[in-house]
């Protein structure tokens, strides 16, 4: 009985986010873009701004269920967050006069509610 009541915690625990998912997204390769001098990031951001609706309708752990973790997060007033997603291949690769970032703003609550494609100048 034990067993059964532990098990049924934890379905119900997993089955607390849905899994997002982009029809031609390749979450391997847009994860291994970050580390390599590959433009992979940049290619497929269309597809991602195309299809905004199904991030816009995760939550902040859905969202990096999809993408993976940022490895920029800003804390915003009224506890909105954003999670910066690199575009542009590193450093490393070459001298950029822009970067571009793809940006998630979160509400309050963890509910993503702006996905769009920022531009910095390189610091």
């Amino acid at each position: 009985m034990n067993k059964f009541l532990t098990l049924l915690l934890l379905l119900s625990l997993s089955s607390c986010y849905k899994t997002l998912s982009i029809d031609g997204f390749d979450k391997e390769r847009w994860v291994d873009a970050d580390e390599a001098c590959s433009t992979y990031r940049q290619e497929i951001v269309d597809l991602i701004i195309e299809n905004q609706d199904v991030i816009l309708e995760g939550t902040q752990n859905e969202v990096e269920s999809l993408l993976g973790k940022a490895k920029e997060h800003e804390l915003y007033d009224r506890n909105q967050k954003f999670f910066h997603y690199r575009l542009t291949p590193p450093d490393t690769c070459g001298n950029y006069e822009t970067i571009e970032f793809l940006s998630i703003r979160f509400n309050a609550i963890g509910r993503a509610n702006l996905v769009q494609v920022m531009l910095r100048e390189p610091q």
